[in-house]
């Protein structure tokens, strides 16, 4: 029985999907997205370095609940490593355990960003109409575009700890494993560039 798993499972990961279009499309989005984020970040810390509106301006003051979730985006990170590694290997059991980790962890994550992002609202708005106030809106305007892009990603991670929970995984859902496991990594790459922007620039 584990030797026709692990026929199952090789096959699955040789086949032509896997070099096909479903890979391609994701590379692209990956490569969409990251040309999002890296103009989004040039920008803010275009603006930052070069208003004469910010000279002298106190840095941004960032939340201290956005560090702690910077732990819990790559616990979540790791988790999902841990259910591609799984999936490879054909360990349905273990790949039900972390993909249901993984929604847990990206759940406490927006749990811990939501409050923060309210209070950097707040402090937009108390500065609004100053140079200090404008980064804040725009330190908020991209912490709730990551924030948005994770919420999309847990509606495919969603799907598949549904479906792992009721034993409905398989070797044919390897490659939907891969693709979000490839989407949480870049996340946990955007999110760090992102604290890195705002404390070199902010």
């Amino acid at each position: 029985m584990s030797a026709e798993k692990d026929e199952q499972v090789a096959a699955a990961l040789a086949g032509p999907d896997l070099g096909g279009s479903r890979r391609m499309g994701m590379v692209l989005f990956l490569a969409s997205l990251a040309m999002l984020f890296g103009a989004s970040i040039a920008a803010f810390a275009y603006l930052r370095l070069t208003s004469a509106a910010l000279v002298g301006t106190d840095p941004v003051e960032l939340p201290l609940e956005l560090y702690g979730s910077t732990a819990v985006l790559l616990g979540a990170g790791l988790a999902m490593h841990r259910s591609w590694q799984s999936a490879r290997r054909g360990d349905f059991l273990q790949l039900r355990q972390w993909l249901v980790w993984t929604w847990l962890s990206s759940a406490l994550f927006m749990a811990i960003q939501t409050p923060a992002m309210l209070e950097l609202l707040q402090r937009h708005r108390g500065l609004e109409g100053t140079g200090i106030g404008n980064v804040y809106g725009i330190t908020f305007a991209l912490i709730v575009v990551h924030a948005l892009h994770v919420v999309g990603g847990m509606v495919p991670l969603s799907n598949l700890a549904w479906k792992a929970q009721r034993r409905r995984l398989d070797s044919e859902h390897l490659l939907s494993v891969r693709a979000c496991a490839a989407y949480w990594h870049f996340l946990e790459a955007v999110w760090v560039l992102l604290l890195v922007a705002f404390y070199l620039c902010g």
